[in-house]
């Protein structure tokens, strides 16, 4: 999704973000990482969205919200799954977001990344989303798909709050 359709989705940001050292996010990754994930991430700061998916962001400056702290530590708690093949296998699950109730927002790596599905998961179960980050994240927002891992009031209709 181009900045100006996550301008469509989201609204203004309210600040710049501080810029991404994209070969730093790629050398930790193991990969390049989906083009409509760099244009939010190059828009926008740390989000929540629908009052309870956190996307991180490579710069966020609370721990929690990011990338480059986070995706080790949920890539650890993946691989101690049983069954699950997590990043840098092929395919693998590599993390996007966290949501407020402790589930994980994950790309699965199939093919290019600008080719990677969604994958939702608490650990105990897991539910696909056989499209985009940015398809996921619009109609997501929109009501026009439900993860059933969510609570029922999720999405709520606040507007995505902004790391300051």
């Amino acid at each position: 999704m181009p900045p100006d359709e996550w301008i469509d989705l989201l609204g203004a940001p309210e600040r710049r973000p501080d810029p991404v050292d994209w070969d730093a996010v790629k050398a930790r990754a193991g990969t390049s990482l989906p083009s409509d994930y760099v244009h939010l991430a190059e828009a926008y700061p740390p989000l929540v969205v629908g009052g309870y998916v956190r996307i991180l962001h490579p710069t966020a400056r609370a721990a929690f919200m990011n990338w480059m702290a986070q995706a080790p530590k949920i890539l650890r708690a993946l691989r101690r799954q049983p069954g699950l093949r997590v990043h840098p296998d092929v395919p693998g699950l590599l993390p996007w977001g966290t949501t407020l109730g402790g589930e994980h927002c994950l790309w699965y790596t199939r093919g290019e990344p600008d080719e990677w599905t969604v994958v939702i998961t608490d650990l105990r179960q897991s539910w696909s989303y056989d499209g985009s980050f940015s398809s996921f994240t619009r109609k997501f927002l929109t009501g026009e798909i439900r993860c059933p891992i969510f609570p029922d009031d999720v999405p709520g209709g606040s507007k995505p709050f902004q790391e300051p």
